[in-house]
């Protein structure tokens, strides 16, 4: 190393250290984010079958809406069947339940 600035060695050492941030680890956080927000929405319709069974049992309810950050989660009962459709970024989800 010199006094005068950085050396060729050192510069080359911060241009990998930046490369494998933002080459590697950043789509691997963003991967990541996304796997955890599709665990959460599939959570999330599990959830609402379970409310959807309660209204059914109490109030003879086959069909309602949840709304929930901005996602509606449709639900209806049909042939002993809880089935939640969802749709996010267009693509349509839906998870079926058995009662």
């Amino acid at each position: 190393m010199n006094e005068k600035g950085q050396s060729w060695p050192e510069a080359m050492l911060s241009l990998v250290i930046i490369l494998v941030i933002f080459g590697s680890l950043l789509p691997l956080a963003t991967t990541l984010m996304l796997s955890v927000a599709e665990k959460k929405q599939v959570m999330i319709a599990a959830e609402t079958s379970y409310q959807a069974a309660i209204h059914f049992n109490s109030s003879g309810k086959t069909a309602g809406r949840r709304t929930h950050e901005s996602i509606h989660y449709d639900w209806t009962i049909a042939t002993g069947q809880v089935c939640v459709a969802y749709t996010v970024q267009q693509i349509e989800h839906t998870k079926c339940v058995n009662l």
